[in-house]
């Protein structure tokens, strides 16, 4: 037996409410009805108004309490975890990236580049800092001929 589930606007039918109700549903035309109760207000509000008050379970006591303060709960837990995982990669980021800086900062200072470039090793020249003695001999004339100027200024104060 073929029953209608659907009505030609896309909702149930007084039929199917009523064998759902009563339990009478195969699987699939269950899931069919149930899935469509979830997504269309409509049916929901029909569905949900064929109960008669007799019908309905007392909730016992403190229900809503408890029901509220598990689903905050979990929620809270979801948060903690969340970010206990978001640190978690934060930090293996953080230590993938401190091998990776020690890895290069050993191969540019142990001259193995130079070996693998050249194939033969190769010492660091000392740098020749002659330039720098330069420098600081003029800076030094340069500084020796300032003293000199402010000396003949005060001098001329002075007269």
């Amino acid at each position: 037996m073929k029953i209608k589930l659907f009505n030609e606007k896309g909702h149930l039918t007084v039929e199917a409410m009523s064998m759902l109700k009563n339990g009478e549903l195969n699987e699939k035309n269950l899931i069919l009805t149930l899935e469509h109760i979830e997504k269309c207000s409509i049916c929901a509000g029909k569905f949900a108004g064929s109960f008669e008050e007799e019908e309905l379970v007392e909730t016992p006591l403190g229900f809503e309490e408890t029901l509220e303060s598990k689903i905050e709960n979990k929620i809270e837990n979801k948060k903690y975890k969340s970010k206990k995982i978001s640190n978690i990669k934060f930090a293996f980021y953080c230590t993938k990236i401190a091998v990776a800086a020690s890895i290069a900062l050993i191969i540019v200072f142990s001259n193995k580049l130079n070996f693998i470039v050249n194939g033969e090793k190769s010492y660091v020249k000392p740098l020749d800092l002659s330039f720098v003695n330069s420098i600081s001999s003029e800076l030094n004339d340069f500084s020796e001929r300032i003293i000199k100027l402010e000396v003949l200024k005060d001098d001329k104060k002075e007269k």
